[in-house]
């Protein structure tokens, strides 16, 4: 296959400069989110001495990270977005900037930390909606497969790298530097997003917050491909759940240690990077449906092959090979999402997507923790992957619409019924 085929496209960066802008301005922030996740645990634990302060310091930054999605999935839907992107990025960078200040304190304020943790959370979640909703018209729709795919390998590069950056940070120079990095970063982005260009979505029905979610959540149900799409997400990341039991498996069945551990976790994300650069081939599909669907269905039977490994070589490049199919399912669900999501819609859509993505695996880690309490870890997993491989492969023969979908349409084109898209723009 001709290399141009296989290699990452990249023209959404060398063609659309507001698209560069906004990816740069999009990397910052999830390192800055890495940065955070290790910075304020770590000088919660110096400070108290405490696991229970940091699960809830950690969950409320979560917690204020799924109100930013949905918060600002409506805000993306009534206002610029150019302009919410620039309000919530300030907004995170003056939070960043806070801690760094308290972090300087001769005695933190712990109470200070849980506020301006969640702040940031806050802020975050409405300014990554806002982001991902502009994306469409930043690029176009024959674009979007490429964006998705540059997206994706910005978030997994970002969850390798940035955790250690802000460990090695915080190791040498301390907390509250981390933190001052991180604002320096955000606020740094505010030059490149102020050079965007106006970015107001569709008018849409005027409604109160909840009305309005309420109306995404009717376009997401009764949408034969949005709604096909966020199931199988959903299925995607309660699967995601299979890491909880890692430690078990490589000590009990792989006769590791916190090596193999370590390599298990790290495998996906490799795989994922992977895939991202190598996605070229993903944006000449004429089938981009069958093609998700096939790679979901190889994805599941593939961690669920993982449960009968016996070497961590083995089991290692089992969860490489899952990491590359399950980017791969991303790529194209992202550019079936955004092709199928009239403009009006696309603040609410990805909102709800982002907040599947955060909750869904809190599920499925619950999920595979539940079922390893009765199974051994190999089984556990094996029956993991097949049951979610079944299900995927029920979803590929009874939704045709999915199957059949395409990336190369207008937004407003949708593969919905009239009257079902008439009663969710209600």
């Amino acid at each position: 296959m001709p290399r141009r085929r296989v290699a990452m496209d990249i023209t959404p960066l060398t063609t659309s400069k507001a698209f560069r802008n906004v990816f740069i301005a999009r990397t910052v922030s999830v390192f800055g989110i890495g940065m955070l996740m290790v910075a304020v645990p770590v000088q919660v634990y110096d400070m108290t001495g405490s696991t229970v302060h940091v699960g809830a310091v950690s969950s409320a930054e979560g917690f204020a990270l799924l109100a930013g999605f949905l918060w600002g999935g409506v805000l993306a839907d009534r206002h610029d977005r150019r302009r919410l992107m620039l309000i919530a990025r300030a907004v995170a960078g003056a939070g960043f900037a806070l801690l760094t200040l308290n972090a300087f304190l001769p005695a933190p304020s712990l109470a200070a930390i849980y506020v301006l943790a969640a702040w940031d959370g806050l802020a975050t979640g409405v300014s990554v909606t806002a982001l991902l909703a502009a994306t469409p018209a930043l690029v176009g729709p024959d674009k979007l497969v490429a964006a998705g795919a540059l997206n994706t390998l910005t978030v997994r590069l970002g969850s390798m790298v940035s955790p250690a950056l802000g460990g090695v940070t915080v190791s040498a120079f301390g907390v509250g530097w981390n933190y001052a990095a991180a604002a320096v970063g955000t606020l740094a982005t505010l030059g490149l997003l102020t050079g965007l260009p106006v970015l107001r979505p569709e008018a849409g029905t005027a409604e109160n917050p909840l009305r309005a979610i309420a109306s995404g959540l009717r376009f997401v149900a009764t949408h034969r491909v949005v709604g096909s799409l966020m199931l199988l997400g959903l299925l995607w990341m309660v699967a995601g759940g299979i890491p909880v039991l890692m430690p078990a498996f490589a000590t009990l069945q792989l006769g590791g240690g916190p090596t193999t551990v370590g390599l298990l976790y790290a495998a996906p994300a490799c795989g994922a990077v992977l895939a991202s650069v190598t996605s070229g081939w993903t944006a000449g599909l004429r089938s981009p449906g069958k093609a998700l669907l096939a790679a979901s269905i190889c994805g599941f039977a593939i961690l669920g092959s993982l449960g009968l490994a016996g070497h961590p070589a083995v089991a290692v490049a089992i969860m490489l090979a899952y990491g590359f199919a399950a980017s791969v399912e991303e790529i194209l669900r992202y550019g079936l999402i955004q092709s199928h999501t009239p403009d009006a819609y696309l603040g609410r859509v990805n909102a709800l997507w982002s907040a599947q993505e955060t909750g869904g695996h809190a599920l499925g880690s619950l999920g595979a923790g539940a079922l390893g309490r009765h199974l051994a870890p190999g089984a556990a997993i094996a029956l993991y992957g097949g049951i979610s491989a079944v299900l995927a492969l029920a979803m590929a023969l009874s939704l045709p619409r999915l199957r059949a979908a395409t990336i190369a349409q207008a937004p407003a084109d949708t593969s919905t019924d009239t009257t079902a898209e008439s009663r969710a723009a209600e």
